[in-house]
């Protein structure tokens, strides 16, 4: 049986409550176990109304993969800034990664059950792969500027060191809450090898 209609909400309202929704039962049960009708009755929706938001479980998928994305987007720091020094503003975006694994553990979580998918489905591929790109820049673009500060060896490749450092740190993302002892030594072992060494910095 549907359940009864709440309250009226604006699109935007019901999208976001929707994916909340749809994002929940895939950390629970997994993405094969996601039924359209569950999402309704978890939202307090009828079927009907949530297939005028999102027509079906293709399109739901990806309001998931578009929402996650910008839930995490928006616990970033601001953009590389060239006039901040390297190492803080590397540190920052690292610790926005951190506790967005320990706060809201439920977007990584997600994230990976949405990764298997692109494999099969272009579409999500192309939300995901261009999220992840646009990520590893920002790492990027920090260790240039690092580089050009003086911070960071003078051969370091940037967008090698980012992924590096993004491909160790998103290994915690399977760990939950509870398995995030070891993030900072990682990352502090990563930014020791980009770091010039002792004897140049005393040279310069």
């Amino acid at each position: 049986m549907d359940q009864p209609e709440k309250t009226y909400l604006g699109t935007n309202d019901r999208r976001t409550m929707i994916a909340d929704a749809a994002r929940a039962l895939i950390v629970e049960n997994g993405y094969a176990a996601l039924r359209t009708r569950d999402v309704a009755a978890r939202v307090g929706i009828n079927i009907s109304t949530l297939h005028y938001h999102v027509q079906n479980k293709a399109a739901l998928v990806v309001l998931v993969a578009d929402t996650t994305r910008d839930a995490f987007l928006a616990l970033l720091p601001p953009a590389a800034d060239p006039a901040r020094p390297a190492r803080a503003q590397l540190r920052a975006e690292a610790e926005a990664y951190f506790l967005s694994l320990r706060d809201r553990p439920e977007l990584a979580a997600c994230f990976a059950q949405l990764m298997q998918l692109a494999g099969s489905q272009p579409e999500i591929a192309t939300h995901l792969d261009g999220f992840a790109q646009g990520w590893c820049q920002r790492y990027a673009e920090i260790l240039a500027i690092g580089r050009s500060q003086g911070v960071f060896r003078a051969d370091l490749q940037p967008l090698a060191a980012a992924l590096a450092m993004t491909g160790a740190l998103t290994a915690f993302a399977s760990r939950g809450p509870t398995g995030l002892a070891m993030f900072w030594p990682v990352f502090d072992e990563l930014e020791r090898g980009f770091l010039i060494s002792p004897d140049k910095e005393r040279a310069q």
